[in-house]
């Protein structure tokens, strides 16, 4: 029975990977990231600065919308290790797309660089374990009502 639940464990940790990185891929090649609006450089003193918070912006927003669908899924579909599997479901993408941007583009050269590649890291791989927390902390109560 232990082999059949790790096993189950293991299969939804892969499933919820892959639709993790399918999500994250869509809305990713969607962002703004090629210029920053300028109505979003009035909230920042200097340009480093507003395309720094612009980016992390678009990488956590991203992060979230994408994992939303997949804690759902691990919040209706398992009983228990739902935080295991969100963790193991948010750090393959996570440690992906950082490592294919470090190759792609090369170490960043400037703490900007690093703030972005940092922010994105702890946001794509702590979302889903986020959403599950948010999920669970407000129980869905389908056909109930508050009349008394």
């Amino acid at each position: 029975m232990a082999k059949l639940s790790s096993l189950r464990s293991a299969s939804v940790a892969l499933a919820g990977a892959v639709v993790y990185c399918a999500l994250l891929w869509l809305l990713y090649a969607k962002a703004p990231y090629a210029a920053i609006p300028h109505w979003w450089r009035h909230f920042a003193a200097n340009g480093p600065v507003a395309l720094v918070t612009w980016f992390s912006l678009l990488n956590v927003g991203g992060a979230i919308l994408a994992a939303i669908p997949v804690a759902f899924g691990l919040v209706l579909g398992l009983k228990v290790h739902r935080f295991a599997l969100g963790l193991a479901i948010g750090v393959v993408p996570a440690v992906y797309i950082v490592a294919a941007g470090i190759i792609e583009f090369g170490v960043p050269a400037s703490v900007e660089g690093w703030a972005v590649e940092i922010t994105q890291f702890f946001a794509v791989g702590l979302a889903v374990v986020a959403m599950v927390a948010l999920i669970q902390g407000f129980p869905l109560i389908i056909g109930s009502s508050d009349r008394g």
